[in-house]
């Protein structure tokens, strides 16, 4: 069976590292079904520096930040990531900042969905608002949240 390929961005795989988080459970239930070749987990290029954005930013040491950095380009480079440039993309994302008022890194997110077709699990608010959901969806891209993980991998 081909694995189904979900956009996922930092404020999922950042839970995947940070301990505590809400949704935790959820979160490391998709690391599994990405680790077991079930779910390729698809990301811009700048997902590994804003999940270690987000290691730093709560306190982690400069050596856990570096092994989740480490861990993540691993998980690309085994195939069970596929980490996307962002150039194919800019014009699209450029787009979705001017239509939805989304912040850039946002914009890169959806843009990737967009552009290959794929669902997207977040936990951030911004692409969680209704009217962006909408847009997506409108375009073939559903945006969900973990707690709807199930569903959309079962898809």
């Amino acid at each position: 069976m081909t694995p189904k390929t979900i956009g996922v961005d930092a404020s999922v795989i950042a839970k995947w590292f940070k301990r505590g988080e809400g949704r935790e459970e959820q979160a490391l239930k998709l690391r599994s079904e990405v680790l077991s070749g079930g779910v390729i987990a698809m990301s811009p290029e700048l997902m590994p520096l804003e999940v270690c954005r987000a290691l730093v930013k709560v306190g982690y040491s400069r050596e856990k930040v570096a092994e989740a950095y480490t861990t993540l380009e691993d998980m690309n480079r085994l195939g069970f990531m596929e980490i996307v440039p962002v150039a194919g993309d800019r014009q699209r994302a450029a787009e979705l900042l001017r239509t939805l008022n989304l912040y850039v890194i946002d914009a890169i997110n959806l843009a990737a969905s967009l552009s290959r077709s794929v669902d997207m699990v977040t936990e951030d608010r911004h692409l969680r608002k209704k009217r962006v959901r909408q847009y997506a969806e409108k375009r073939g891209v559903r945006i969900i949240g973990l707690e709807d993980l199930h569903a959309l991998i079962q898809r």
